[in-house]
């Protein structure tokens, strides 16, 4: 059976998306509202190393420094955005973007994701897209290795492509390149959860000069430290940065969300709630998609959830939550496959968007789904199961059976481990080996009741009691009685309704033509 599609603990990590893009949605901006400010990183040894070194990766270098820092009026940066325009067969599209943003203004054409529909999904990730996109990236780097924007660039290609020990090297030498920029940084934070080195995350974020005085990293060490099952020790530097009025609400959106959350899991509900209506001042897609993570996973009832304006750019993650728990499956599933495409990467929206598909009853693209997903990540358990149990439903027998054999037992936990079980129970019952496969969801079953998983053991029942009135086998009323004596299936997930529906229905029929 499917693994469950269940909203686990989410943390407010930044996004990665490329340079170009998180430019242009404003989050390397600088923080601070008062004309007062000084730069956290003067940019006037950028003006004098491109001064006394005009080329492209100084320029580069200037136009990141000069953007963080909130200082792209200054006429030696708009001189070095021009020496890159004029060299564009040198500098990488992020940079011509860049460049095109300094000269023309935040207005100026980016090449940005924006609305990608369902059918997209087959376009969006294409390996020789990425392979080419490699190449140039190294090629540049080459004849450029001290861009760590470019170093960045290639490490987010890496992982897209599931290529971990790579994608991991490259980010390091970008990090040791630039340990104090914000861009590097946060991407670094982002790569090293991902791969579930939260110790090296915390330890690029620590030794950065910026993270006491930027509200963006600081963010990201918070939300770090929780998911370590630690509280911060910044955590009072995180306040005192929203409570002043030094930075944009923008700027603090996400460190506002991560304080909230944190104060949420201590059971504080007040301090949550205020830190969370702060967060929505100016919210970008990461803190919406947090609220409306806790809304409806978490708290429902922690404010009033029309308050939330949820217009925001690349807010694909908050309005697929927001559609799902409404009930709009359709939508649902176009804003899963934008969030999929905007973070080809990550697993989470690869399991809420082939869950609605199953919904949907398309099988096929469920698991259209899930084998994009196997791109970034190949041994993930929980996709290769998926991809087996929905081809063993359609009695693509042969299929089912490759995907399944891929697993490695020494990554499955005890939950997954159920769902295998009884995945290979549903390819023994289509493959006539009723004993085998009654044995093996039996088994499932079992195991189920020992964890106390109610969600999980009901699936595996209806799942087992579906096999065996399709075999019209001898234990079609033994396995109803298991669905007899289940309580509260209105308050079981909308996949367990619908299941149970269609096996009332299935044995509703059996029983009228065999009168």
């Amino acid at each position: 059976m499917a693994a469950i599609n269940e909203e686990k603990e989410r943390r407010v990590i930044p996004n990665w998306r490329s340079f170009a893009t998180t430019a242009s949605l404003g989050e390397l901006n600088a923080s601070t509202l008062k004309n007062s400010y000084i730069p956290i990183l003067s940019i006037d040894s950028y003006i004098h190393d491109f001064k006394n070194n005009p080329s492209v990766p100084f320029a580069a270098d200037l136009l990141s420094a000069a953007l963080v820092n909130g200082l792209t009026d200054d006429k030696n940066v708009e001189g070095a955005a021009r020496f890159l325009m004029n060299h564009k067969h040198e500098i990488t599209t992020s940079q011509e973007e860049l460049a095109n943003r300094i000269i023309n203004g935040p207005s100026a054409s980016l090449n940005v994701i924006e609305k990608i529909t369902i059918k997209q999904l087959n376009d969006c990730i294409s390996n020789k897209d990425y392979i080419n996109r490699i190449r140039e990236l190294k090629l540049h780097l080459n004849n450029f290795p001290y861009n760590s924007i470019a170093w960045v660039e290639l490490s987010r290609c890496y992982s897209i492509l599931g290529q971990e020990r790579k994608a991991i090297q490259t980010m390091k030498y970008a990090v040791q390149l630039s340990p104090n920029n914000r861009f590097v940084t946060r991407s670094a934070t982002r790569l090293f959860t991902h791969f579930g080195e939260f110790d090296l995350a915390q330890y690029v974020l620590r030794h950065c000069d910026m993270l006491r005085k930027d509200p963006w990293l600081l963010s990201a060490e918070v939300s770090v430290n929780t998911l370590k099952g630690k509280v911060s020790s910044l955590l009072k530097r995180g306040i005192e940065i929203i409570d002043s009025d030094n930075y944009s609400p923008f700027s603090t959106t996400e460190l506002a969300a991560s304080i909230a959350t944190v104060h949420l899991l201590a059971g504080d509900r007040k301090k949550s709630k205020k830190m969370f209506t702060k967060s929505l001042i100016s919210p970008n897609d990461n803190s919406i998609a947090q609220i409306e993570w806790v809304l409806n996973s978490k708290d429902k009832n922690l404010f009033d959830k029309s308050v939330i304006n949820i217009e925001t750019r690349h807010n694909y993650e908050a309005m697929a939550i927001n559609n799902f728990y409404n009930n709009n499956l359709i939508e649902a599933m176009d804003n899963a496959c934008q969030w999929f495409c905007d973070m080809p990467f990550s697993k989470r929206p690869v399991m809420m968007g082939s869950y609605i598909a199953d919904l949907l009853n398309n099988k096929n693209l469920a698991i259209t789904f899930l084998e994009k997903g196997l791109i970034s990540n190949s041994n993930d358990c929980q996709l290769l199961n998926n991809i087996a149990y929905y081809h063993a439903l359609e009695n693509n027998l042969d299929e089912a059976i490759k995907y399944i054999e891929r697993i490695d037992n020494k990554l499955v936990d005890d939950i997954d481990g159920i769902c295998i079980t009884a995945t290979k129970g549903l390819i023994k019952f289509r493959e006539k080996d009723f004993e085998k496969g009654r044995e093996l969801y039996l088994s499932a079953i079992e195991s189920t009741a020992v964890l106390r998983n109610k969600e999980l053991n009901y699936k595996a029942i209806l799942n087992y009691a579906r096999e065996e009135i399709m075999a019209k086998s001898d234990f079609i009323e033994p396995a109803m009685n298991l669905i007899n004596e289940m309580k509260e299936i209105e308050n079981m997930s909308i996949g367990i309704k619908k299941l149970h529906t269609e096996v009332i229905e299935l044995y509703r029929k059996y029983k009228a033509s065999n009168m």
